[in-house]
């Protein structure tokens, strides 16, 4: 009532117009439910995100950036970043940076990983046929990863960054 009360005390003041006191009085008149509603209707995300589960990075020196991450956050050497084990992981306790050296394209974010509650081979493909009707210009596919022995899909955003989505228990 206070509220109301505060209305007809503005609208006697002449701060208020006679228009603005029947539209505020309107909206004090309707449920919050109706407030709280969206004029569309929210929709499922196709897979519930947990967070970020990682970045990739290019470096021009991995034991240079390494010394960095670590001063800075104390991240441990992780398992290696590729199968070609050129770079590491910087393992956070939660998440971590991988870096790669690539002298000629340092400082690029090559990807960045979400984590979801569970990914295995099987539905890793099933996902990105799922991405693949909703959202076709990602061009998602299911891809296992042998240096970690952890199933992903991959995906392209509609700017151009690669997206992985990563099991929450996966490295």
């Amino acid at each position: 009532m206070d509220s109301i009360d505060a209305l007809f005390d503005q609208y006697d003041r002449g701060r208020l117009t006679r228009r603005s006191l029947i539209q505020a009085l309107a909206i004090l008149a309707l449920p919050a439910k109706a407030l709280a509603q969206d004029a569309t209707p929210a929709s499922s995300p196709i897979v519930p995100g947990l967070g970020v589960n990682h970045v990739g990075l290019t470096v021009s020196d991995v034991d240079r950036s390494y010394a960095f991450y670590h001063r800075l956050f104390g991240v441990t050497k992780g398992w290696p970043a590729t199968n070609t084990g050129k770079g590491i992981h910087l393992d956070f306790p939660v998440g971590y940076i991988s870096v790669d050296p690539d002298p000629e394209k340092k400082g690029v974010i090559t990807h960045f990983s979400i984590s979801i509650d569970h990914i295995d081979q099987d539905s890793s493909k099933r996902l990105a046929d799922k991405i693949n009707t909703e959202l076709p210009d990602a061009k998602a596919r299911a891809a296992f990863q042998a240096n970690d022995g952890v199933s992903t899909v991959n995906l392209v955003d509609p700017d151009g960054f690669h997206v992985q989505i990563s099991p929450k228990s996966g490295r």
